[in-house]
């Protein structure tokens, strides 16, 4: 299951423009502030799962033309037990060693908050319709000159697209 959801991230062909979005999904898809907020006010039981974190090294996974080796975090988003979305966050090494310190040990606790609480610059919010139905977006964000981005796949049981 999650290496079909790491696939479906892996290299799709990412669009920046809505027309072809309805409402609701342009509503999710290219919601400029916080997703973990926006889901915090709808989910009876918001919780994160963390699938796995670990370093990898420059390159092997994709990213934004980086030159270095990454942070992965994966984990899914969820409401009690519904697994409503698979999340991919990279975080370059000298992000994590010059202002984000603490990602490495958030534990089950959701990246949306921390994030959003050090004002960021989005610098690419682009969005992808996977073969199989699902959406993802996908958001690069910059604090104080250091970037890292967020993947979300927005899987099956998402009641909201």
């Amino acid at each position: 299951m999650y290496s079909q959801y790491r696939q479906i991230l892996l290299d799709p062909i990412w669009f920046l423009d809505s027309d072809r979005l309805s409402n609701s999904q342009q509503n999710w898809l290219l919601h400029e502030g916080s997703l973990t907020q926006k889901l915090l006010d709808v989910a009876t039981h918001f919780n994160v799962e963390v699938i796995q974190e670990k370093w990898v090294a420059k390159n092997s996974e994709k990213t934004t033309a980086c030159n270095e080796d990454v942070w992965l975090r994966e984990v899914l988003l969820k409401d009690g037990e519904t697994n409503w979305i698979f999340a991919q966050t990279l975080v370059p090494k000298s992000t994590i060693e010059n202002i984000a310190q603490n990602v490495p040990k958030l534990g089950n606790e959701p990246i949306g908050l921390w994030l959003f609480s050090q004002n960021p610059t989005r610098t690419k919010l682009a969005w992808t319709l996977a073969e199989n139905g699902l959406f993802a977006r996908r958001g690069v964000y910059e604090i104080k000159g250091y970037s890292l981005e967020i993947r979300e796949l927005f899987l099956i049981d998402f009641p909201y697209l």
